[in-house]
């Protein structure tokens, strides 16, 4: 077993990349020779990226024939060729890094989790076709590479591929109704993108400069994350003149990334509220639009995209903003949080309240990352992704729940609502419970204020859910949703392929509720980051 797993741990950020494509590639080859590709492709290549990815996390530490040291650094390189630097004869090869740390593999989860309940019950939520389901698997192969990606030229790849692919999925199902949305959809998401690469093409170059400064000489572009991230951090803290020049640039990097991010996690999901997608009955007579928690599962993984990029570089790279601005982040994230709240509680449809949810969460971001310790930040991370499963699984049960009365498959439905509800409102053992009260007690040695307004927001957010919850149970169609008999129920599936599909989300949620704080520790989770000396030969005596 030991031997198998030293095997795949290594290629583990090649393997969740490529699986998906694979089946893709599978199913389309098999649709060409007359055989039908439906759901079950994509299916089961899904629970394969499960079972790579759950054998890398919570595997045991894995000890080297070599050098007898745990392989933590999870790392796949790929090297070009060699290209002339600007100071010497010597070369030096183009790397391009995929590495699996802490915090992408957590991020990992949400779409790894989802992939088997959503392309399961698709075909429930809108009439898919061989299409829905290639660039299905090919946006998680690109969801994953986006998270994995360590340097500069991989990241802006699977940023912008991300980004084509997501659009092309919802253009092919919105159809001609939505286009005038759907291009200011497109146009919000190009924007968010070419603002975070700017900002990330900025630190590079600013980082390159500075290295010519400090060594008295032009240095090569420096693409590599980890030299950015660290370098700049170590070289402000050792140097003068590092400080006053990174200095001159921080503020112009943090208002780049600040303001991608916050389109594409903020913004965005508010457009989505301001416009047709959302509501649930059309503005012209005709049939009502199918598709809805297809559409919001999307935007759930774009806001945890974002939130995902805001704790991997603007901190590193913004520490010294940060210091002088703290205060005012953090107000202004609670702030966000707060309104987020008060809309959600004018909102009777639970569908509109968690999108508002959404909303909040990544205002609380800014509060999270500026204004708490080391230790709040990485109990926020569970946090976030327990909360994203909770919402993603609200998004696709939901609207299916009208569609069936009196059956097991009903049943199910409402007891997957019943359990998200309960993780998003913070109970006890569910994931929430241990990281917000922790997150209340760092915000509250900071400034009070601040706790109060997480408290008071986290209350008018709970209250929301509960009532709208409690209404979805008292009636049996959800207000504003067609009757069983003016909707055809498509194929049920097998109840036992129906709990194989929830079962990774289920059992992440309830395995991250026992005690979320241990999962952080080094003798739970190998895959805490180490240096980069750590990961070469040891010096001989």
């Amino acid at each position: 077993m030991n031997s198998f797993l030293n095997a795949i741990i290594p290629l583990s950020p090649v393997l969740l990349v490529i699986m998906p494509v694979i089946g893709a590639c599978f199913g389309w080859g098999a649709s060409r020779l007359g055989l039908e590709f439906n759901r079950w492709t994509a299916f089961s290549n899904s629970l394969v990226s499960c079972l790579i990815l759950g054998s890398v996390m919570f595997a045991p530490f894995l000890q080297n024939d070599e050098d007898d040291r745990p392989t933590r650094a999870i790392s796949v390189t790929l090297k070009l060729p060699a290209s002339e630097t600007a100071s010497a004869e010597e070369t030096s090869a183009q790397v391009f890094r995929w590495v699996l740390d802490s915090t992408s593999a957590w991020f990992l989860l949400l779409p790894t989790c989802m992939w088997p309940v959503l392309t399961l019950f698709m075909n429930r939520i809108i009439a898919v076709s061989q299409g829905h389901y290639i660039l299905l698997m090919l946006l998680q192969a690109l969801l994953a590479g986006l998270f994995v990606a360590s340097d500069l030229i991989s990241f802006i790849t699977f940023l912008m591929l991300t980004t084509f692919c997501l659009l092309c999925l919802i253009r092919l199902a919105s159809g001609p109704r939505s286009r005038s949305v759907f291009e200011s959809t497109m146009y919000l998401q190009f924007l968010g993108d070419g603002l975070i690469m700017g900002g990330l093409l900025l630190a590079a170059t600013g980082y390159t400069w500075m290295q010519g400064v400090l060594l008295e000489g032009p240095q090569p572009l420096t693409l590599q994350f980890e030299p950015i991230l660290q370098g700049t951090a170590s070289d402000v803290a050792l140097y003068p003149v590092a400080e006053m020049y990174w200095s001159t640039i921080s503020p112009w990097i943090f208002l780049l990334l600040l303001t991608g991010f916050v389109i594409k996690g903020a913004l965005f999901p508010a457009h989505y509220q301001l416009t047709q997608w959302l509501k649930l009955l059309p503005a012209h007579p005709g049939p009502t639009p199918e598709g809805i928690g297809w559409y919001l599962v999307l935007l759930t993984l774009i806001t945890k995209a974002s939130i995902y990029g805001m704790i991997r570089f603007m901190i590193p790279l913004n520490f010294t903003v940060g210091a002088s601005l703290f205060s005012l982040l953090a107000l202004w994230g609670s702030f966000g949080f707060l309104m987020a709240a008060l809309i959600a509680c004018l909102k009777k449809d639970l569908l509109q309240i968690v999108v508002w949810f959404l909303i909040g969460q990544s205002s609380l971001a800014l509060t999270i990352l500026f204004a708490t310790d080391s230790t709040a930040v990485s109990q926020y991370l569970l946090w976030n992704l327990v909360q994203g499963l909770a919402c993603c699984l609200l998004f696709l049960v939901v609207p299916l729940i009208a569609f069936e009365t009196q059956t097991r498959t009903h049943k199910l439905f409402m007891g997957i609502a019943g359990l998200s509800i309960l993780t998003l409102i913070g109970v006890p053992g569910l994931g929430g419970f241990t990281a917000g009260f922790a997150l209340l007690w760092s915000l509250a040695h900071q400034s009070i204020w601040l706790a109060l307004s997480f408290l008071l927001g986290s209350l008018l957010f709970n209250l929301a859910l509960i009532r709208s919850f409690w209404q979805l149970m008292k009636r049996d169609q959800p207000a504003g949703l067609p009757a069983a008999s003016e909707t055809p129920v498509r194929s049920h599936e097998h109840m036992s392929l129906a709990w194989l599909a929830f079962s990774p989300v289920v059992l992440l949620i309830l395995v991250l509720g026992v005690s979320p704080a241990t999962l952080l520790e080094q003798t739970l989770l190998p895959l805490i980051p180490i240096k980069a000396s750590a990961t070469e030969a040891p010096a001989e005596d």
